[in-house]
C-alpha cells in the first residue's frame, strides 16, 4: 500500500482548516446584528447671511428654515424621551445655514446609523391664460416692385388674452430616498469622501485605497443596503403621517439634486412636511401644535424602524448592517 499520499492529505486538511478559520473570523459586518445607536436630525436650510436673508421656500407668513428648525428641535426632544439609549445629533443646531456637504460629513464622521432631513415643500401658482374678447388690428400689405409698389391698408380681428395666477392646491407630505436605479453616483460620492468605512468597529478596515476592487464592491453592497433601509424608514414615516390625519403623497426617489441623500453613508431620508404654498398647510406647520404633531410622527416612525431592525433577525440582515 502506497502511503506517500498521507502527508499531502494532511497538508490539504490543515490548509482547509486555516481557510475556514479565517472565514469565520472575517465574517462580513453586514451579517452582524444591527443596532441603531446614533441618529442624525437635519433641519433644512437656515439663515444664509448677516442681514437676515434665508434659504428655502417661503409661505405667506413663514419661511421653510424656520419651520424645519422648530420641528427638528422637537424631534430631538421626542427621541431623547422615547429612545434614551440613542445618541441624537443635529447637523444644524442653530438657526444659521450649514452647507449640504458639511451636513453629510458631520453625519458620516459621527458614525450615524440614520439620517433624517426635514424640509418643507412649495408649488408655484397655477398659470391660466384666458381669451377675453377681441380687437381690430390695422396692418399693411405691399404689392408690386419699384415705382409700381403699392401699399394697401387692411384690418383684421385678433383675440385678446389675459393671464391669471391661482393658488396651487398641491398639499400633503412626501418622503424622498436616493434612487436605486443608479447607485454608482452614491458610491462615487461616498468613496470621494473617504469616510464611509468609519462606521466599521475594526479600525483596520478603514479605507486606504479607494481604487481597490474589494473596497468598491463593499461600497456597492452597502449602497444597496442603504436603499432598502431608507425605503423601509420612509414608508413607515408616511404611514405615521397618515395615522395623524395628513395626506400622504408617498415615498419618492431622487437620483440627483439632494446631496444629503447621496453622500451620507447610512440609511437616509428627506421628509417634506407639507406645502408652504398651500395656506391651510402653512397655518398648520407654523403653529406649535402642528409642529409638535409632525415631530411626534417622525419620532414614532424612527422608533418603529429601530424596533423592527433590532428585534427581527430577518430584517437585520437585509437592512442597515454596518454594526
Amino acid at each position: 500500500m502506497n502511503k506517500n499520499w498521507i502527508p499531502g492529505l494532511t497538508s490539504l486538511v490543515m490548509i482547509s482548516l486555516v481557510i475556514l478559520s479565517f472565514t469565520l473570523k472575517t465574517e462580513p459586518s453586514y451579517l452582524k446584528v444591527t443596532k441603531i445607536k446614533t441618529i442624525i436630525i437635519d433641519a433644512g436650510h437656515g439663515f444664509k447671511c448677516e442681514n437676515g436673508c434665508r434659504q428655502g421656500a417661503y409661505g405667506t407668513e413663514i419661511s421653510e428654515d424656520e419651520v424645519t428648525y422648530a420641528v427638528a428641535k422637537k424631534v430631538v426632544e421626542e427621541i431623547k424621551k422615547d429612545m434614551p439609549d440613542v445618541r441624537v445629533l443635529e447637523s444644524r443646531p442653530t438657526v444659521n445655514f450649514v452647507e449640504n456637504k458639511a451636513r453629510a460629513v458631520f453625519a458620516n464622521e459621527n458614525k450615524g446609523d440614520l439620517f433624517v432631513s426635514i424640509h418643507c415643500n412649495f408649488a408655484p401658482k397655477l398659470r391660466e391664460v384666458r381669451r377675453e374678447g377681441s380687437r381690430k388690428e390695422t396692418y399693411y400689405v405691399y404689392s408690386g416692385k419699384g415705382k409700381k409698389k403699392k401699399k394697401t391698408k387692411k384690418t383684421r380681428t385678433v383675440p385678446i388674452y389675459r393671464t391669471y395666477y391661482h393658488p396651487n392646491p398641491a398639499n400633503g407630505t412626501e418622503t424622498y430616498v436616493f434612487a436605486a436605479h443608479k447607485t454608482e453616483d452614491k458610491e462615487d460620492i461616498i468613496l470621494e469622501n473617504g469616510d464611509v468605512f468609519q462606521n466599521e468597529t475594526d479600525d483596520s478596515t478603514l479605507v486606504t485605497d479607494i481604487n481597490d476592487p474589494i473596497v468598491k464592491q463593499r461600497v456597492a453592497l452597502w449602497t444597496k443596503q442603504f436603499f432598502s433601509s431608507s425605503v423601509k424608514l420612509a414608508s413607515i414615516a408616511e404611514e405615521e403621517f397618515v395615522n395623524i390625519g395628513r395626506f400622504s403623497r408617498g415615498v419618492k426617489q431622487r437620483q440627483k439634486g439632494i446631496w444629503v441623500l447621496q453622500a451620507t453613508a447610512m440609511p437616509s431620508i428627506l421628509i417634506e412636511l407639507g406645502f408652504l404654498s398651500y395656506r391651510p398647510e402653512e397655518e398648520f406647520l407654523m403653529s406649535p401644535e402642528g409642529q409638535q404633531t409632525m415631530a411626534e410622527g417622525i419620532s414614532r416612525s424612527i422608533k418603529r424602524y429601530k424596533d423592527l431592525v433590532e428585534k427581527n433577525p430577518a430584517v437585520q440582515n437585509t437592512t442597515n448592517g454596518r454594526r
